[in-house]
């Protein structure tokens, strides 16, 4: 019964999906289509293999009235995801190896790494921009009629960089750290490390 249940369920939310229709229509864009490195997961496909071997790449996204504020809002937002990223990677790693239980520590601690690791950060180029002019209809189930723009960015930083804002971090913060907080976040700055050398 469990089983039909999660099946019918599945069922009209794919239906739901598949009827869904945008609450806009886009008047105007700085593409004919949308590019496909939008997605996080094709970010890299914007530059050639072997440069894309040599990166990262983050993507993010804004909405505002303001087409120059919509652009800067996104490139902002997805600078800040480098950090954040790498942040959440490090303390995901930390946290296997100090199998720390304490919820409060480690949050304080991610937030205090993300905030070094922006501060380090060099590099982070703009790789390309995408926006487009969405007309929202109150008709098509927006709240209200208005005009805003939708705007995608990727970022680029090379590994070189971020090896070395990695590397800033240790020097500057990791010395801090006492016993098996030091001992585990060592470890977890040098295995980030050394992934990103081997991918290049």
């Amino acid at each position: 019964m469990k089983k039909y249940l999660i099946t019918v369920s599945a069922l009209c939310l794919l239906s739901a999906c598949a009827g869904f229709t945008p609450d806009y229509d886009i008047t105007d864009a700085s593409e004919t289509s949308k590019p496909s490195w939008t997605l996080q997961s094709k970010a890299h496909k914007i530059d050639s293999s072997s440069e894309a071997k040599q990166n990262r790449y983050f993507v993010s996204d804004a909405q505002n009235v303001n087409q120059r504020l919509c652009l800067k809002s996104a490139e902002t937002r997805a600078t800040q995801k480098v950090a954040s990223e790498i942040a959440q990677e490090l303390m995901s790693r930390f946290e296997e190896i100090n199998k720390s239980q304490d919820d409060t520590a480690n949050s304080k601690m991610k937030e205090t790494l993300e905030q070094n690791i922006q501060v380090n950060l060099h590099g982070v180029a703009v790789a390309d921009k995408y926006w487009e002019k969405r007309a929202y209809k109150k008709e098509k189930g927006a709240e209200k009629d208005y005009t805003a723009y939708k705007c995608d960015v990727v970022v680029k930083i090379k590994k070189t960089a971020l090896a070395e804002a990695l590397n800033a971090y240790k020097e500057k913060t990791v010395k801090h750290l006492k016993g098996a907080d030091k001992k585990a976040m060592t470890e977890a700055v040098d295995s980030y490390m050394t992934e990103l050398n081997a991918a290049e």
